[in-house]
Order: structure tokens, then C-alpha cells, then sequence
């Protein structure tokens, strides 16, 4: 029985690493994407410490036999390594260089059309196209799920009128005919396996409704670790050969757990047709 146990809970582990492998291959072309690598860890293990005397002799390991349970998929860590840059020479487009997340917001509505509350969301993608917002009173830089960017207050970035030529430093300033309107937040994550993923590329942020995100997180462009680059995306950091390496070695490892689990069949089927004679 306990060979079913491992052989099913490592079965387990490794669909859950298949499915994380497929997730990555799915987001191979979504911009400023991050890959997630499963790593396993040991469950509870037994150990046998009652072993006859004979067996202690000439033995270099601790006395006992230690009995395992299996592994399980112990986490998924995201890789933060930079991902492609593909050069757009749109004005809206935006790279962060180095570690950090753009903040982005969007108003939550009942049926009546009041705002409930503002959810906040962290997110690699620079892809911002401007629109005009009634809630904001002004154009805004929206991402392509609809949330709006922010400055580095928190504060959503409006445009009073539409404008042609946008300029944003590597500082995160941003202007248009010569005049600025804010500079753009970039947040450093203490520890970014943390963040919950919640679709459309985006992060829960754990932001009440209207929090300022310096209570939670440091400017990443002042701690000097990221800077911005206009006219640029990050790609995904997804590599297609190292992610199909590791769905074939996620392969032989189901195949390996499933042949044990139909070995340990035959013998419990060989153990009762012995013990029924």
C-alpha cells in the first residue's frame, strides 16, 4: 500500500508541473510575462529503528530505514529574469529595465453605476494605449484589461486633452507639449512569489480601496533598481526549449510513477492468490 501512496502522490505533483509547464507555453507571446518554475518537495517520511543487530555491521548510514511518503509540488517560483525587448516606437508603450511593477487601478461598479470600491492590480505589461475616462474627467493610460495607470502616489495619471507628443524619461516623467503631467510608479516587491496572480496578466496589489502604495511597497526608481525605456515592451521570458526539455522529462516521470503503480497492482494480486491457496 505504501508504494500506491508515493507513486499517487507524486502523480499528483507532477500534473500540477504539467500544468504549470502549459500555462508557460500558453503565455510564450503575452507581453511582460513571467514564467513559474515548479520545484517539489519530500513529504513525511517513517523510520524503522528496530533492525537486527547483524544489520548495524560494517554499515556507514544511521541505524533505521527510512520509509517515505512521497513528494508533493512544493511551489512554483516565479522567474524574474528580463524578458525580450521588442522595440514598438509606439510613444505609449513602456519597458521597466530591472525589478519592479506598474500600479494600475479600475473602479468596481454596482447595477446603478456607483463606484463600490477601486481595486488595485500590479503588472509587468506596458502596453497603455490612451482613451478618454468619464469617471477621471480626462484622458487616461489604460492597459488592455481596462485599469488606468498610476503616478507614483497612487494617484491615476489623467491628461486634461487629448495629445500627440508624449515623452517619458527613463525617471518615469511624463509630458506632453512641454508640460508634465506626473511621473509614473514603478513598485519593488519585497518577495514576488507572493502576488496573486488574477488573469489578464495582472497582480493582486493588496491595496485597500484609495491606499497610498508607498504604506506597502518602496519606489522602485529611487532604490536605483529599474528604470523606464519609451517605445519599448518586454516580451515574455518564457524560452520554447527549455519548456519542452521539461515537458518531456514531466513525461517520463508520469510514465515512471504510473509503471509502479501497476508493478505494486500485480504484486498485491500475486500476495492474494498466494494467501487464498
Amino acid at each position: 500500500m505504501q508504494s500506491l501512496n508515493i507513486s499517487t502522490s507524486a502523480m499528483r505533483g507532477i500534473q500540477q508541473a504539467l500544468d504549470n509547464t502549459a500555462n508557460n507555453l500558453a503565455n510564450i507571446d503575452t507581453i511582460g510575462y513571467k514564467r513559474r518554475v515548479a520545484s517539489f518537495s519530500e513529504l513525511l517520511s517513517d523510520s524503522m529503528n528496530e533492525q537486527p543487530a547483524a544489520d548495524n555491521q560494517n554499515r556507514n548510514t544511521p541505524a533505521g530505514l527510512r520509509i517515505g511518503s512521497g513528494a508533493r509540488l512544493g511551489l512554483t517560483k516565479l522567474d524574474l529574469g528580463q524578458g525580450s525587448v521588442k522595440v514598438t516606437d509606439v510613444p505609449t508603450d513602456v519597458l521597466i529595465e530591472g525589478q519592479g511593477y506598474f500600479l494600475v487601478t479600475r473602479k468596481i461598479k454596482d447595477a446603478t453605476g456607483a463606484v463600490i470600491q477601486e481595486e488595485s492590480r500590479l503588472t509587468r505589461d506596458g502596453s497603455f494605449k490612451v482613451q478618454y475616462d468619464d469617471d477621471e474627467g480626462g484622458y487616461v493610460l489604460h492597459t488592455p484589461s481596462g485599469h488606468i495607470l498610476t503616478d507614483n502616489n497612487g494617484v491615476n495619471i489623467v491628461l486634461p486633452e487629448p495629445v500627440q507628443d508624449i515623452q517619458i524619461t527613463p525617471e518615469g516623467e511624463l509630458s506632453a507639449n512641454g508640460v508634465s503631467y506626473g511621473t509614473i510608479g514603478i513598485w519593488k516587491v519585497d518577495n514576488p512569489d507572493q502576488l496573486q496572480q488574477v488573469g489578464q496578466n495582472l497582480f493582486d496589489a493588496e491595496l485597500a480601496s484609495g491606499e497610498n502604495p508607498l504604506t506597502k511597497y518602496a519606489n522602485a526608481i529611487d532604490e536605483g533598481i529599474a528604470t523606464l525605456r519609451q517605445g519599448a515592451l518586454e516580451g515574455s521570458n518564457v524560452t520554447l526549449t527549455e519548456e519542452m526539455s521539461q515537458l518531456v522529462n514531466i513525461q517520463r516521470a508520469y510514465q515512471l510513477n504510473a509503471r509502479a503503480i501497476g508493478i505494486s497492482d500485480q504484486m498485491m494480486g500475486i500476495a492474494n492468490s498466494l494467501r487464498s491457496r
